[in-house]
């Protein structure tokens, strides 16, 4: 048992606001996600109780409730819990998924509909960007899976609303998924700065990810490594080596998300990668088709 769930297990049939909590089914530094019930109706969410709560996790509140579209994960409430242990902790009730798409990649078995996975992504990620917001970290971490209702873009503890042209954000996520200038950039008192173009970024890891069986687009052992090749191919010291199994449709719509730049970047928003991936979705289709 983590020290994390030492201090903040809740027993099962514990009610937070309308809902009862079950058994645990993940578990973070700070945090703590039950299954759950809503009473009566036994309709199901997960509740995530944070022991320690803070900016991020009020950034995560403030827009998860506000995330209004069926591939974003919906926080549905939050509630403060004050008894049992930890005092202060905070519950937010969300929308309940069955897997993570980080864990199906690791695990190396067949995942859902690939095409029609990215096509969910960037349909959550247009919206968001549609409502002037960031998401600032686009992961498989934070793609949760669900036979139910498909797939839903979730955790918005780093999501921004620019004021102006960018946002600022704490300077976390995943290093690996961090687009090249974010490197370069110093750190304000307020923040990283953060585009929309970060997102696309993250999405072209995130789509050679699902699309090549869990491959990163550059070389390295570890996330760090991983981040100063993408460093050495924006500088034009090395080239961009996509996996050999893409076709040349889905070659270059990775290629235009990991443009060396921000500038590079500005065309391919996440509104037309939701037309480019349905387009190749309507091409895989007519090649099962024909086989």
């Amino acid at each position: 048992m983590t020290p994390c769930e030492r201090r903040a297990r809740l027993p099962v049939g514990f009610r937070v606001g309308g809902w009862e909590l079950g058994a645990v089914i993940g578990s973070g530094g700070r945090s703590i996600v039950y299954e759950a019930r809503s009473v009566p109706g036994g309709g199901p969410a997960a509740v995530k109780v944070v022991s320690a709560p803070d900016d991020l996790v009020e950034r995560e509140a403030w827009f998860g409730t506000r995330a209004d579209h069926p591939h974003l994960l919906r926080t549905r409430a939050v509630h403060r819990i004050d008894a049992p242990e930890p005092a202060g902790a905070v519950a937010l009730v969300m929308d309940r998924a069955d897997a993570g798409l980080r864990q199906v990649l690791d695990a190396g078995v067949p995942g859902p509909d690939p095409v029609r996975l990215l096509h969910g992504v960037a349909a959550g990620l247009a919206h968001l960007h549609g409502l002037g917001w960031v998401h600032g970290d686009v992961t498989a971490a934070n793609v949760l899976l669900s036979p139910r209702d498909g797939v839903r873009l979730a955790d918005f503890g780093l999501t921004s609303e620019p004021d102006g042209v960018y946002a600022r954000t704490p300077p976390l996520g995943t290093l690996d998924h961090r687009p090249p200038e974010w490197w370069s950039r110093r750190r304000s008192a307020d923040g990283m700065v953060l585009r929309a173009t970060a997102d696309i970024w993250a999405f072209g890891v995130l789509a050679h990810q699902v699309l090549t069986g869990g491959h990163h687009p550059f070389p390295g052992l570890h996330a760090r490594a991983r981040a100063l090749a993408a460093q050495a191919y924006a500088r034009g010291n090395a080239p961009l080596r996509l996996h050999p199994s893409l076709d040349g449709g889905w070659h270059r719509l990775i290629a235009d998300c990991l443009a060396p730049d921000h500038a590079s970047r500005l065309p391919h928003t996440a509104a037309s990668l939701v037309t480019r991936v349905g387009d190749r979705r309507r091409t895989w289709r007519r090649d099962r088709r024909g086989t």
